[in-house]
């Protein structure tokens, strides 16, 4: 009697929020594609929605070697601040960059069942969008409170998804999936590498501070840039702004605002997953990682990639 033959598990993938770590993502699908492991639905939110989308569109490749070339000086031009109403950040011309890429793509269209999760800000709803135009979507999802202003649309206001749901293995499982990967970008929010170095000895210490000058050199000519925006804005209403506009507030504030939100994201991260276990977790350790750290993309796609590689034996298993 012939055995008839095993049918493979399907398999979906929950990708999490975390801004500029979510480049691990890449990583992550570059080992999976690399073992041949076939993704049948995804679920994303934030920088998971963006990377998630682009990869259900079959385009993983044209995204690596464009985050990759980004400068700190490509992150300033993306940056339209504005005054600080319901934002500091417009995210008009991320939008303008996501539609040049997608166009007026719909999620419908895409080649792997997609789903990314958004906040209502007015009702405090998780809101799963599976369906309209992509850019929409991904703009809904990545809009962190207070730091980018929230995506209205048909009369309702839209904000990142980690503030409910930083990590959507439950949505992914109710796509479909039966066998499920998280990537939680979340864990690891305090750099364990630059503690060890300050604990180690007097030679590690200078060269750790080396590193700090080169960052703080870096991360000033961005607040330079970010303080001459606030400058510019008309006499009558800047006076208003000034506290915001001094190096120290501005840092201050996008720092404030996003550690916060980390903080807060990881705690629900890890109520989430005691609820909603994956098959397979993966968390890349990304601590050392700040907002708009978008210029260390090799570093984060290689840790995605290095922590996928490591399930790899585990996830076959589970799926066959």
């Amino acid at each position: 009697m012939i055995k008839e033959k095993k049918r493979r598990k399907k398999v979906g993938i929950a990708l999490g929020s975390g801004s500029a770590r979510g480049w691990a993502h890449i990583g992550v699908f570059k080992a999976l594609d690399e073992e041949n492991i076939q993704i049948d639905y995804i679920a994303g939110t934030s920088i998971g929605a963006l990377v998630g989308s682009v990869y259900a569109e079959g385009n993983i490749k044209s995204l690596e070697k464009f985050a990759k070339s980004i400068t700190w000086k490509t992150i300033i031009s993306y940056l339209d601040i504005i005054l600080p109403i319901n934002g500091l950040i417009s995210g008009k011309r991320v939008s303008k960059l996501l539609t040049g890429y997608f166009s007026n793509k719909k999620i419908e269209a895409l080649n792997i069942p997609f789903c990314c999760v958004a906040v209502d800000i007015t009702t405090g709803k998780e809101v799963r969008i599976n369906s309209g135009r992509i850019v929409d979507a991904i703009r809904s999802s990545i809009s962190i409170p207070g730091i980018f202003t929230p995506f209205e649309k048909d009369k309702r206001y839209f904000v990142d998804g980690g503030v409910i749901n930083p990590l959507p293995v439950n949505v992914v499982r109710e796509m479909g999936a039966e066998t499920v990967i998280a990537v939680d970008l979340n864990n690891y929010t305090i750099d364990k590498k630059k503690l060890n170095i300050e604990d180690s000895g007097n030679q590690k210490k200078i060269g750790s501070e080396n590193i700090s000058i080169i960052k703080k050199n870096r991360d000033s000519q961005i607040i330079q840039i970010i303080e001459e925006k606030y400058f510019s804005i008309k006499g009558s209403i800047k006076n208003k702004f000034n506290h915001l506009a001094s190096r120290k507030s501005i840092q201050n504030i996008f720092e404030i605002i996003a550690n916060s939100t980390y903080i807060m994201q990881k705690k629900i991260t890890q109520c989430n997953l005691s609820q909603f276990k994956p098959d397979i977790l993966i968390q890349p350790e990304l601590g050392s990682f700040k907002l708009f750290d978008f210029d260390r993309a090799e570093v984060a796609i290689n840790e995605g990639y290095d922590k996928t590689k490591q399930i790899i034996v585990d996830l076959k298993k589970k799926i066959n």
